[in-house]
């Protein structure tokens, strides 16, 4: 498992098989934003475009954050994979539904379930 800190947002990346998971915590303002963002373009370069991120421990996401999972949902349903989401607090969820990228984006509520599909 790999983990990067960026101001006020961490990310935790483990692999299962073909599956990416991303375990983010803290804020995903700007600077996490370009972390998430390095991370992505680094496993979408490679070939992964099954991502899973847990955002159980998000207590705040902006629309950089946003734009950065949209980006990889893109380039990943181009390539016959997806992204999930897993356990958004309840403000964050709300994001997600006012925005409607729920309807995108599904949203699980354990690895375990967004990982089986």
């Amino acid at each position: 498992m790999r983990e990067e800190t960026a101001e006020g947002a961490t990310i935790r990346k483990e692999v299962r098989g073909d599956v990416v998971i991303l375990r983010m915590s803290g804020q995903m303002r700007e600077m996490g934003a370009d972390a998430l963002r390095e991370q992505l373009d680094e496993l979408l370069t490679g070939g992964h475009y099954k991502l899973v991120f847990d955002l159980s421990d998000i207590v705040f996401i902006s629309s950089v954050g946003l734009g950065q999972m949209m980006r990889a949902y893109r380039s990943a349903a181009g390539n016959g994979g997806y992204v999930r989401i897993v356990n958004p607090q309840p403000l964050v969820e709300e994001v997600f539904r006012f925005t409607k990228l729920h309807k995108i984006l599904q949203i699980y509520p354990t690895v375990e379930a967004a990982v089986q599909g």
